[in-house]
């Protein structure tokens, strides 16, 4: 099997694996509990926490364990919000937002809120300067996500969110680096930012474990009540074995984060020169985009047809957001591109575990395509 959706989400590294089995068998006990058992648990859920604090340059007290970053993206949006709702009713966000983001602006919507979408440009983009041009004396949340999960599109959160605080110090800045985490350096004490949410999936860890960064000192309402665990933000007993394996997941690609880029850079660029063969291609991923996914439409074939034909070649892509299935992509819709991309664009997306052989896998499947599939008719 050939899987380039790592996108979506990443196999589990073996080496975390055993340390996730390890945990569950050694140390299984309550981190809440009073007795030793639960005090050593507690200890290593600790431990874990100082290496992802470590990994994005923020304090331990700052890093809250969640179980998805959608469900952190959730917590640091009704939380952040609610608390200025006395003096602010505006938040604003891209228009490309995952759907951790742009549901709870949508019930806040509901609720009182105005909320403000700022669409990316022709491109693909989102120019940072309609951002800060959307903010105003009664903006009270800004979000932005770092790369976008469907065509890698960035955005320089320090230069942004440091523009925003120069014109409303009082409006909070949330991240969702989702994507970004462990692929690019994060040092969250030079960013202009409140809070921050990823996950382990995306990094060769478990799914059902992330985090959420919130700055000391900052104003959040709690929304997740319960037992009070996480300095009260996220209430429940913690997953202290997917806690271990995220820790380990972290360790492993802190070392590689430099050799990892440079693969996937070598990857998109293979991929990129490859799609050039090909009369029906247009790309949908924009320049400087991270070359860790990379967005196109194969036009005159649908998605999911292609989809399916790839996958009897062993060959896993995505045609957009995991957690929008059998729904346009609204990332791509948000770019105002045509109905026939839109319905015929592919994600293809890198791990560490992907190879230049895989990307030649991929071309050869789609000049099968183009040979043994139907093209739709319009």
């Amino acid at each position: 099997m050939i899987y380039l959706d790592n996108a979506a989400t990443t196999p589990v590294d073996p080496q975390v694996a055993q340390v996730i089995y390890d945990s569950l068998t050694n140390d299984f006990a309550n981190p809440s509990s009073l007795y030793d058992m639960g005090a050593r648990s507690e200890k290593r859920m600790n431990t874990a926490r100082h290496v992802i604090a470590q990994s994005i340059k923020a304090k331990d007290s700052e890093i809250h364990f969640t179980a998805s970053a959608s469900e952190g993206n959730n917590i640091a949006i009704y939380g952040l919000a609610l608390a200025r709702k006395h003096w602010g009713n505006r938040i604003v966000a891209t228009g490309y937002e995952h759907p951790a983001v742009r549901y709870p602006f949508e019930y806040l919507s509901k609720n009182g809120f105005e909320t403000v979408f700022v669409d990316p440009e022709d491109d693909g983009t989102v120019d940072p300067e309609k951002i800060i041009r959307a903010v105003d004396s009664k903006t009270c949340l800004v979000c932005l996500i770092h790369v976008n999960n469907e065509t890698g599109a960035m955005i320089d959160i320090a230069r942004t969110a440091k523009k925003i605080k120069e014109k409303n110090k009082r409006c909070t800045v949330h991240v969702d680096a989702t994507q970004s985490y462990m692929k690019y350096p994060l040092n969250v004490s030079l960013m202009k930012i409140d809070s921050m949410s990823f996950s382990a999936q995306k990094i060769n860890g478990p799914k059902g474990i992330g985090a959420l960064y919130v700055r000391s000192g900052v104003n959040m309402e709690t929304v997740f009540r319960g037992g009070g665990q996480e300095g009260g933000l996220r209430s429940g007993t913690e997953n202290t074995a997917y806690i271990q394996g995220f820790r380990k997941a972290v360790e492993l690609h802190s070392r590689k984060m430099k050799e990892h880029m440079a693969l996937y850079e070598e990857l998109s660029t293979r991929l990129l020169d490859g799609l050039e063969e090909f009369d029906n291609v247009v790309i949908n991923s924009p320049a400087g985009a991270a070359p860790f996914t990379v967005n196109f439409s194969f036009r005159g074939y649908r998605s999911e047809t292609l989809l399916h034909f790839l996958d009897s070649l062993g060959i896993c892509v995505s045609s957009g957001s995991a957690c929008s299935r059998g729904s346009d992509s609204h990332t791509l819709e948000s770019m105002h591109i045509s109905k026939d991309r839109i319905d015929s664009a592919i994600r293809v997306s890198f791990g560490p575990q992907n190879t230049k052989e895989d990307v030649d896998a991929l071309l050869d499947g789609l000049r099968q395509a183009k040979e043994r599939l139907q093209r739709v008719n319009r």
